[in-house]
């Protein structure tokens, strides 16, 4: 059985700073999760190569919704979280059993409460007055050192990054399973915004497709 290239990612040329990697996995329908969780649609490969492209970046950005669904725990990156709610289990081993401290990415427009409860168990990010700008968050994680930004969504933040003209590159798993949950990779608020990749590598393993794509004007 053929093993995955993990080293075509880690050698990959990431040109700019900061650079926007996203990293997402999909059943050959688009569903992106099984029963809520990604679950099912991870094989062994798939999760070796989740691993090898957390090592390779500086900071995991990621939704508040997704950091709840997938329980999110400690990890040797640090987990930098958008939301403008900040209705987070800041008792979670996330925030209680730090690897690397977390990072909350709000705006102005959170309860400042909320703001300060969080700031006692990870870094507060202030990244726009209503809402969160992901220009300003991606800027302001580059302006911490973090060179290259990992997302791994959910479909709110991977939309909002596609709509900013900010991912650089995306690597996609295509799992040979359909039937999972309604829904796709990215919010329907990125119709009609075309963002146009070039491939830059693909593997097949154990029935997984694993595509590379750069944005074009990334390269």
């Amino acid at each position: 059985m053929p093993e995955l290239d993990v080293d075509a990612y880690r050698d990959a040329p990431r040109p700019g700073a900061p650079w926007v990697l996203a990293n997402m996995v999909m059943g050959v329908d688009g569903a992106v999760t099984i029963d809520g969780r990604v679950g099912e649609l991870n094989s062994p490969a798939d999760r070796e190569l989740f691993r090898a492209i957390r090592l390779l970046s500086d900071v995991i950005l990621v939704g508040a919704a997704t950091v709840r669904a997938e329980g999110y725990g400690p990890s040797v990156r640090p987990i930098a979280i958008v939301t403008n709610s900040i209705q987070l289990d800041l008792g979670a081993p996330l925030f209680t059993e730090q690897k690397a401290r977390p990072i909350i990415v709000t705006s102005d427009a959170s309860p400042a409460d909320a703001r300060a409860r969080a700031a006692e168990v990870a870094d507060v990010v202030i990244a726009g007055e209503t809402a969160v700008d992901m220009h300003r968050a991606v800027a302001a994680l580059h302006e911490r050192g973090h060179a290259v930004v990992l997302t791994e969504g959910g479909p709110s933040v991977l939309a909002e990054l596609l709509l900013a003209d900010l991912v650089d590159e995306l690597c996609l798993t295509i799992a040979p399973i359909a039937g999972g949950d309604p829904g796709r990779m990215v919010s329907d608020s990125l119709a009609g915004h075309l963002v146009r990749f070039d491939l830059a590598g693909n593997q097949s393993v154990d029935n997984d497709v694993f595509l590379r794509y750069v944005r074009r004007s990334a390269t």
